[in-house]
């Protein structure tokens, strides 16, 4: 694809990124906890249980980097952490009630906001703009485990 047009969209994405950032702007945090801990539980809340492991890779984080967040998780009392009765070494994470009803408030907040977006774009055009950033995430997603980058810590 042509230079300028690659970086166009760079730059469409640099601004989407801070744009969207947004949502919970004027707050410390995003209902009571960071936002590194926002997308764990969403990631958790998502998938119902999940490993340690899995979780890291999902978030593009190393194992110890996750843990800590779930540590902090734990004692707050938003997620449970079990050791596997079949392989004491596997950890189970999941949501507790509590973490639940935060992840609910989390997800009611940022589907109003991009409610709010969405109704921006022009009505005949919203679905082929939301087919559209779907594929270019499956894309990017595809790209980047089939070459190991942005997994497990590692950066570009």
């Amino acid at each position: 694809m042509e230079e300028q047009k690659i970086r166009n969209l760079r730059e469409k994405l640099r601004i989407l990124e801070r744009e969207s950032g947004g949502v919970f702007e004027g707050q410390d945090d995003c209902c009571g906890v960071t936002a590194a801990q926002c997308h764990t539980l969403l990631e958790i809340g998502s998938r119902g249980e999940i490993s340690l492991i899995d979780l890291a890779a999902a978030l593009g984080l190393d194992a110890s980097t996750m843990s800590r967040t779930i540590q902090g998780l734990v004692l707050i009392g938003l997620v449970d952490r079990q050791a596997s009765q079949e392989d004491r070494r596997f950890v189970k994470i999941s949501l507790t009630g509590q973490g639940r009803r935060v992840m609910a408030d989390i997800e009611t907040r940022y589907n109003a906001y991009y409610d709010q977006v969405i109704a921006l774009l022009p009505e005949d055009r919203r679905g082929g703009v939301l087919a559209a950033i779907g594929e270019f995430a499956d894309a990017i997603r595809t790209l980047n485990e089939s070459t190991g980058c942005c997994r497990k810590g590692r950066r570009p």
